[in-house]
């Protein structure tokens, strides 16, 4: 079992590393995420003969979603059935981030079937390439850098608090609630009472961190990085709802801190 990282770009082969390639070649089945707009020139990598079944999941489609139970039943029952050589799990960007990796490798495991991660291109590095800057940088206050998913900013408010002494904060899956991301980052006070109240709750007395980000913390946002619609915006946390406001900004990476400024819109030459 190959467990795959396609890259970004929509389906498109700009991102796909040369092992991703040959080991597509030689798949006998494919299960693939939803690779963006366009999945076919990625898929057509594959043999002919080569089975490719589609597990996506996107909100705000009609069809269902393949719920994540029944993917790992089918990664583990293909690979154990002795009818594939090499079966491949193709998912988008790196499969190692916000990947649901953890729950495929461990049916994986209890199944005693081998398995083997190939890292891909993850949005996290293409979005800091796309603006021009880097994600780690001593002079600009950038010597660290941590993960989170936008979703936590309503569900999992302790998750943002743990992060106020961070350089640079980069948020995936916060498109749909950019403006709670932001409160969130900036411990507002309209991050709401529910949440305050539960991470009171969770810490007892312990007194909560202040956020070393304020409203004039630069910011930048890109959208669908390196594919068809990609757009990017630059601005702070003061300004960036407003910049962004009536765009649909999924799929997207939310890149937060001093470091930002050194960010750019420069023209792109992606198909080069």
């Amino acid at each position: 079992m190959f467990i795959v990282g396609a890259g970004v770009g929509t389906g498109s082969v700009q991102n796909l590393t040369i092992r991703a390639a040959n080991i597509l070649k030689s798949a006998d089945v494919v299960i693939y995420d939803d690779l963006g707009v366009d999945s076919e020139e990625t898929l057509s990598l594959c043999g002919q003969k080569c089975k490719k079944i589609y597990v996506g999941k996107r909100g705000g489609r009609a069809e269902k979603n393949t719920s994540q139970a029944e993917i790992n039943s089918l990664l583990v029952e293909l690979s154990a059935s002795g009818r594939y050589k090499h079966v491949v799990r193709l998912k988008g960007g790196d499969p190692t981030i916000f990947g649901r990796l953890g729950n495929e490798i461990e049916a994986l495991k209890r199944a005693k079937i081998k398995y083997e991660i190939v890292p891909g291109v993850s949005s996290l590095v293409a979005s800091a390439a796309a603006v021009g800057m880097p994600l780690t940088e001593t002079m600009r206050g950038g010597k660290h850098f941590a993960c989170i998913s936008g979703h936590d900013a309503k569900t999992n408010p302790d998750a943002f608090r743990d992060l106020a002494d961070v350089d640079t904060v980069v948020v995936f899956m916060g498109g749909k609630n950019i403006a709670s991301v932001v409160d969130a980052l900036l411990m507002n006070p309209t991050f709401g009472s529910e949440q305050a109240a539960a991470t009171t709750k969770s810490r007892g007395s312990k007194a909560t961190a202040a956020s070393k980000r304020t409203k004039s913390t630069p910011c930048a946002v890109v959208r669908d990085v390196d594919g068809a619609k990609e757009k990017r915006w630059l601005g702070t946390l003061g300004d960036i709802v407003e910049k962004t406001e009536g765009e649909k900004l999924s799929p997207c990476v939310f890149i937060v801190g001093e470091i930002c400024k050194s960010a750019t819109l420069h023209e792109r030459n992606v198909y080069l």
